[in-house]
């Protein structure tokens, strides 16, 4: 959905679309720097992004790992699982909404 913005528009999203995009970002990048082991580890800076909340997220599901002289490395596994786990959630999220609206519906909720 597109808003109009000051003569512009710009691209409308949830924050959990937001956040999927980052997190596929921070992915991406790691994997095109070749940054997959601590020999090969890299800075955020130098993949062009900074600390938030999301990243720290990451590193404690163990998607990216510290190295002692303040670089960071992806593991592959950890990274194809935790995208998983967060897509399974998402789903199982929509299913219960699409649950719930359903028994509303049947209850007359809506009304008929």
């Amino acid at each position: 959905m597109a808003a109009p913005l000051g003569g512009r528009y710009r691209l409308v999203m949830s924050g959990g679309a937001v956040i999927a995009i980052r997190r596929k970002r921070l992915v991406r990048k790691f994997r095109e720097a070749g940054a997959t082991d601590s020999a090969h580890a890299v800075t955020l800076e130098s993949l062009g992004e900074r600390r938030s909340w999301i990243f720290d997220q990451m590193v404690r599901a163990g998607v990216f790992g510290p190295t002692r002289d303040g670089r960071y490395f992806m593991d592959e596994q950890a990274a194809t699982e935790f995208m998983h786990r967060i897509r399974m959630r998402a789903i199982m999220a929509a299913g219960i909404g699409v649950l719930v609206l359903l028994v509303l519906w049947a209850c007359g909720f809506f009304g008929r």
